[in-house]
């Protein structure tokens, strides 16, 4: 392939005005909406106060120019969620760089191209897209962001699922179909290479167009976000589209240039660009990986106490008693089933009604809470009021217990099968009987019907 040659010819005023635009908009993204993938980012979102700042700056602009009247919640570590923080953050993040475009194109008119600067921004991307792609390629290959199907899942009418439930299930039911998802998202390690860019580009583009319809047909709360890695890796291609049209659909011969890179004029320079780009994608690629296996370690730990403590299974809930009053199964608060271990953990009320819950082993507990919403809006105000503090996130769960945003309580095996729960809903008290049903998730037709070469 040959090299481009571009670096004195001119760039048409619209070429540079998008690129001013591109640059300063991505640069934004990277750094204040996704700064999770980066640990020195992350760092300095919860001690240097990024945190705070992003959040007066959001609270301003929906409280002021949109007139939002509810709590605006602050996305956490790692979420994507397409929250009204999120939505706030873009428009943030647009005006911010047409502003910076407006000045930048005022101060470097006379400017003839920005070929170097092109190529640092490309570079930026592509590390960003690798990595990223990367870390949810990690998620498949661990099973982590579709996990195991479980008693609730299994247990559950097709019809109460969600969508977006629904598409997990059936990412979830296949860990052959997770190691293929994996492989198609590592394919945008091929980023990380001039010379495999262009390649690589072209298949992180089908596959985040395939989360795109995913996430956009099953209502998956994470919808913007693959739009933005999307529109990133179009970013990378445009450059070669009329040579990519022309190979595919012309008989024409064509090339794809490799993208020229600064030339270095010592030695010692060339030696340190190449053994700090080994050490940055080495550190990265050990520290990630490392970082899933002592998490499904963990992960697995868990669910391994629940098997053996013998609690995990499906209750049915044989008496509710609320201040010495049996409530009737048709009472809508009454609880009618407990679905223990797994990656969902309910309470099924009356009809599709759920309650959530998290249990733990160790203390022989569980926290219920219901409306996520209200639990969502109850933490977000603890940590207004206290800040994001690492020590904080030990002690909000007695925080929410304290506002009675969660409900704690304890629970028994009298026997093998019974369990005993007690404790306290608002300022009620309440005590539980529940039977374990003689279930084995191995038994249900989804989980028996395997592979079969012939199907007659």
């Amino acid at each position: 392939m040959d090299n481009l040659t571009t670096q004195t010819l001119p760039w048409s005023s619209y070429q540079k005005i998008g690129f001013r635009f591109a640059f300063l908009f991505f640069i934004l993204f990277i750094i204040l909406l996704d700064w999770s993938v980066n640990p020195v980012l992350s760092y300095f979102y919860y001690e240097a106060g990024l945190a705070e700042l992003l959040d007066g700056i959001i609270g301003w602009t929906g409280q002021s120019l949109f007139k939002i009247q509810y709590m605006i919640l602050s996305p956490y570590d790692g979420q994507h969620n397409d929250r009204t923080f999120i939505y706030l953050l873009y428009f943030v993040l647009a005006m911010l760089a047409l502003l910076g475009t407006i000045i930048w194109s005022i101060w470097d008119r006379k400017r003839i191209n920005y070929q170097t600067l092109y190529y640092w921004l490309t570079a930026i991307i592509r590390y960003y897209l690798a990595f990223t792609l990367f870390l949810f390629a990690l998620e498949k290959f661990f099973k982590l962001q579709f996990p195991d199907l479980g008693f609730y899942t299994l247990s559950e009418p097709v019809g109460n699922l969600s969508p977006m439930s629904l598409a997990w299930a059936f990412f979830g039911y296949s860990y052959g179909y997770n190691i293929f998802m994996g492989i198609a998202e590592s394919a945008a390690l091929l980023l990380l290479f001039r010379r495999t860019m262009t390649f690589g580009a072209i298949l992180t583009l089908v596959t985040l167009a395939n989360v795109m319809a995913v996430n956009y047909n099953y209502d998956v709360h994470a919808k913007m976000y693959p739009t933005v890695l999307f529109v990133m890796t179009l970013f990378l291609l445009l450059p070669h589209i009329s040579r990519l049209f022309q190979f595919f659909f012309t008989s024409q011969s064509t090339s794809l240039p490799v993208l020229p890179a600064p030339v270095f004029p010592k030695r010692w320079m060339r030696i340190a660009k190449a053994v700090l780009k080994v050490l940055l994608i080495g550190c990265f690629l050990l520290y990630t990986f490392n970082d899933y296996v002592t998490y499904k370690q963990r992960k697995t730990t868990r669910e391994n106490n629940k098997m053996q403590a013998g609690v995990s299974g499906i209750y049915d809930v044989q008496t509710f008693v609320v201040n010495k009053d049996s409530l009737t199964s048709e009472h809508p608060l009454r609880w009618n089933q407990l679905i223990m271990g797994g990656a969902r953990e309910r309470i099924r009320l009356k009809g599709d009604s759920l309650a959530y819950m998290e249990v733990f082993v160790d203390k022989k507990e569980i926290l219920v809470y219901g409306d996520r919403i209200h639990l969502a809006r109850k933490e977000q105000a603890i940590y207004n009021e206290l800040g994001l503090q690492e020590s904080l996130y030990v002690d909000v769960d007695s925080m929410l217990v304290a506002q009675q945003a969660k409900h704690r309580f304890q629970f028994e095996l009298l026997d093998s099968t019974t369990l005993l729960l007690k404790g306290k809903i608002q300022n009620d008290s309440v005590f539980i009987t529940a039977k374990k049903q003689p279930v084995n998730l191995n038994n249900f037709r989804l989980m028996k019907n395997g592979f079969h070469w012939i199907t007659e």
